[in-house]
């Protein structure tokens, strides 16, 4: 069994970055897949990136271009993976 993490903070953010990875449309408007260069794509990614952990002091955004690139490939297979409903 799993454990859930009882800090606020941290949970937050993973909710921030989960809502932002499913705000990726499945494809682009004319129903191509989508690429990294598509609209669609760079725009998940750079809100990947603006997705922080609040501290009191201070933000930190932990998410990079690099990071998010790859979380944004990870939910586009995501997709492929799941059967058609």
């Amino acid at each position: 069994m799993s454990k859930t993490s009882s800090s606020d903070i941290f949970n937050s953010w993973v909710n921030e970055v989960n809502e932002t990875l499913n705000t990726l449309p499945k494809t682009t408007i004319t129903g191509n897949e989508i690429e990294f260069t598509d609209d669609e794509f760079q725009t998940c990614l750079k809100k990947l990136e603006q997705c922080k952990m609040k501290f009191e002091d201070f933000p930190i955004y932990p998410i990079n271009e690099k990071i998010a690139t790859e979380l944004v490939w990870d939910q586009l297979r995501g997709y492929n993976e799941q059967p058609d409903n």
